[in-house]
């Protein structure tokens, strides 16, 4: 099976989005902002800014996703025709996969980021800060696959903090997409001032968010 099936979208155009309960009405920032495809060997070093919220929501509160419904303590948030594959809760809001697209909803209106291929959304405990995997913006090993990027950003400024390559493979000798499927990459956790990833290469790496060396624990 797959990672995940990749997608090539040329844009968004959902009108109506958020018509439903919940979520209030569509505006400009359901029209995602662009995101620059590297090339190797360096890791991109100018992304995006990702949306941030004041929603009355945090790590501390019980929230679900269930089809195109959010629950947070028992309340719920309709965002028809997204739907919640898989979330991160952060402080102010919530990170959600919509099918493969990177989502933000602060439970007042959802909003795109930019990220149309991604997996492992992970909030740190505190709900300051946010990593997940993008599968769209790495360079491309001979057979079409993007090099995964091990990305996290500040969920309080919506500001890049890290984004690695490491773990995830050489797009001059591996098939990626056989690497990914066995290798199974993740994000673990945010170990303090560091995130701990699984690589599709095998063991654990620590990356540090200030930038320095990765190494591998495992």
């Amino acid at each position: 099976m797959r990672l995940l099936a990749r997608l090539v979208l040329a844009g968004l155009a959902l009108g109506g989005l958020l018509a439903a309960g919940g979520c209030g009405t569509p505006d400009d920032e359901t029209v995602p902002p662009a995101v620059t495809t590297t090339l190797p060997p360096e890791a991109p070093q100018d992304l995006v800014d990702i949306p941030v919220g004041t929603g009355d929501v945090g790590p501390g509160d019980r929230v679900r996703g269930h089809g195109s419904v959010l629950r947070v303590n028992g309340q719920e948030t309709h965002l028809a025709p997204l739907h919640v594959d898989e979330l991160a809760v952060v402080q102010g809001g919530v990170f959600f996969r919509n099918g493969t697209e990177l989502w933000f909803t602060d439970l007042g209106r959802a909003r795109a980021t930019g990220y149309s291929d991604v997996a492992s959304l992970v909030a740190s405990p505190d709900g300051h800060r946010f990593a997940f995997l993008d599968l769209q913006h790495g360079p491309k090993d001979q057979f079409g696959t993007p090099l995964a990027i091990v990305i996290a950003y500040d969920a309080t400024t919506g500001k890049p903090l890290l984004a690695s390559y490491a773990g995830m493979g050489d797009i001059r000798t591996d098939d990626l997409t056989d690497l990914y499927e066995d290798g199974e990459p993740r994000i673990v956790r945010f170990e303090g001032d560091a995130l701990l990833v699984h690589g599709a290469t095998g063991g654990d790496y620590r990356i540090p968010l200030d930038g320095s060396e990765p190494t591998k624990v495992g």
